[in-house]
């Protein structure tokens, strides 16, 4: 099957989900302890900028996750909670942040494979039987 067929069919599927499920509260509580921190709240509300003894620390204006990939990785989030026990898969990482990337793969979020360039949606059916 080709993967814009592939694509098509599986966003008609009753397993295809793009919206949360109503977990945003319980979701916005892990999303503040794993990327936030008071120390970044600390330097941008001095200017973006932090000094301590002979170091400073300066902080990009834009540093942090845009809105749609912060979107993204909550949805991931509230997918596991409510299917706790259900193999999930998204079709790409949500960010190129390794850390992130792990943290959703430990809740056991699966990414389709890539080889050379093309999608292995093969593998995730298989894994599905």
């Amino acid at each position: 099957m080709d993967t814009k067929a592939f694509k098509r069919s599986l966003q008609q599927s009753e397993n295809y989900h793009r919206k949360g499920f109503g977990h945003e509260a319980e979701v916005a509580g892990v999303m503040q302890t794993a990327y936030q921190s008071s120390l970044i709240q600390q330097i941008r509300d001095n200017n973006y900028k932090l000094t301590r003894g002979p170091v400073t620390i300066r902080l990009a204006e834009a540093f942090g996750f845009c809105w749609g990939v912060e979107r993204a990785v909550a949805i991931a989030y509230e997918t596991r909670q409510h299917f706790p026990t259900e193999r999930i898969w998204i079709t790409n990482e949500i960010i190129h942040n390794p850390s992130v990337n792990q943290h959703l793969r430990d809740m056991e979020v699966n990414f389709i494979a890539v080889e050379k360039g093309r999608k292995i949606f093969q593998l995730w059916m298989l894994a599905m039987w």
